[in-house]
C-alpha cells in the first residue's frame, strides 16, 4: 500500500519543489512507497483547508510544512 501525498502550493509558487524531493528521498530512505501529487489551484488547495503554505496532505491528514521540513519530522507522518 503507497502512502498519498498532496503537496500544496500557492499558485505563486512553483510546482516541482525540492520539497517533492526530499519526500522521496526521505520515503525511500525508510523502505515506504508513495504517490505524490502537487496542487496549487486556490480552490483544490483550500478544499483541504490549508491556511500556509506550502503544506503538504499525507493519508488525508493537513500538515503545514514549514512546522515539519526535517527529515526526520517528515519520516514520522509517512
Amino acid at each position: 500500500m503507497s502512502t498519498e501525498i498532496k503537496i500544496l502550493h500557492s499558485s505563486c509558487c512553483s510546482k516541482n519543489s525540492p520539497i517533492r524531493s526530499q519526500i522521496e528521498a526521505v520515503a525511500k530512505a525508510k523502505g515506504i512507497e508513495v504517490n505524490i501529487q502537487e496542487l496549487s489551484d486556490i480552490q483544490e488547495t483550500m478544499a483541504y483547508g490549508a491556511m500556509s503554505f506550502p503544506s503538504i496532505v499525507v493519508n488525508g491528514k493537513l500538515y503545514d510544512y514549514k512546522k515539519l521540513s526535517s527529515d526526520d519530522q517528515l519520516a514520522a507522518i509517512l
